[in-house]
């Protein structure tokens, strides 16, 4: 999968989670602020582990503040 198709994929299941189809999403700030909670950051990770037949680590997840950071674990997960 190319880098900009999974940036896509992911943006998609950003903008479900936070139950925003039109959301604009700064890669740069912090997923709280951008009003992601709890709930939605499950939903977000559950995504992401059905879409490609992963197991997210607990510790791996909770270092992820940024849509950045999500684009680069599930890279890496990937690879």
């Amino acid at each position: 999968m190319e880098s900009q198709e999974l940036t896509d994929k992911l943006l998609a299941f950003l903008r479900r989670a936070l139950a925003n189809k039109d959301a604009q999403i700064d890669p740069e700030v912090n997923l709280v602020d951008q009003g992601l909670n709890s709930s939605g950051r499950l939903e977000l990770f559950t995504m992401i582990e059905d879409e490609w037949d992963l197991m997210l680590d607990e510790d791996d997840t909770d270092e992820v503040e940024t849509f950045n950071d999500v684009v680069a674990l599930v890279e890496k997960m990937l690879n």
